[in-house]
């Protein structure tokens, strides 16, 4: 079954363009492609489709190759993109790669596209695949830290008065008991009364006495 090669070529061209198509086809893809030579065309195409590879020439009467690297960029920084020129020279051709093109290709030498595309489609799913683990991983650090945010434990040694139950914090301040647990923990308190204080307070008599005052 031959692979199916969705290709977005940037090129004024409309012969050179058709060239490298057969060229893929003759390799043995299963080719569909749209060719655009200015900016807004190029920006429209990217918008509208997912596209496998983007093949471009380096120079355009009304676009520039420079330029269609930086917007690819922008949009898919994983998305395969070859220059296929005739006016590239070498160190350019250096300088391009070094800002993110995965190969150049003269016109002159079109038996270099297709291991070209191959290869990049492999290194692209692996650029992908490497790119969604290190999302997934940064994604996991910032909810281990939210959740170390978010919660605070009580540990070691509590230094608490043994009168009024206060207790001494890392400030060497002295705070009640309740405020300290709510400041170190995500323990909250709602106040009231136990049995023992409520009578001691109140003062209501046992049963007991009143079975013995009858």
């Amino acid at each position: 079954m031959k692979t199916k090669l969705r290709l977005l070529i940037v090129e004024d061209s409309p012969e050179d363009a058709a060239l490298m198509q057969r060229e893929l086809e003759r390799a043995g893809y299963d080719v569909a492609s749209e060719r655009v030579e200015t900016e807004s065309a190029f920006r429209q195409a990217l918008a509208q489709a997912a596209w496998t590879a983007i093949l471009c020439d380096f120079t355009l009467p009304q676009f520039s190759g420079a330029s269609a690297l930086r917007i690819a960029r922008e949009t898919d920084a994983d998305l395969p993109f070859i220059y296929v020129s005739g006016t590239i020279g070498e160190d350019v051709a250096v300088e391009a790669m070094k800002s993110g093109a995965q190969d150049y290709i003269l016109k002159n030498n079109l038996k270099r596209l297709a291991p070209a595309v191959e290869r990049e489609l492999r290194e692209s799913q692996v650029r992908r695949e490497k790119r969604i683990l290190e999302a997934d991983r940064e994604r996991l650090i910032t909810e281990l830290r939210a959740a170390l945010m978010d919660v605070k434990r009580l540990s070691g040694l509590l230094p608490i008065c043994s009168g009024c139950k206060k207790i001494r914090n890392d400030r060497n301040e002295w705070q009640r008991l309740e405020i300290f647990i709510r400041e170190n923990s995500e323990a909250q308190f709602t106040h009231s009364l136990c049995p023992d204080c409520l009578k001691r307070l109140y003062e209501f008599p046992d049963d007991d006495d009143d079975k013995t005052k009858d």
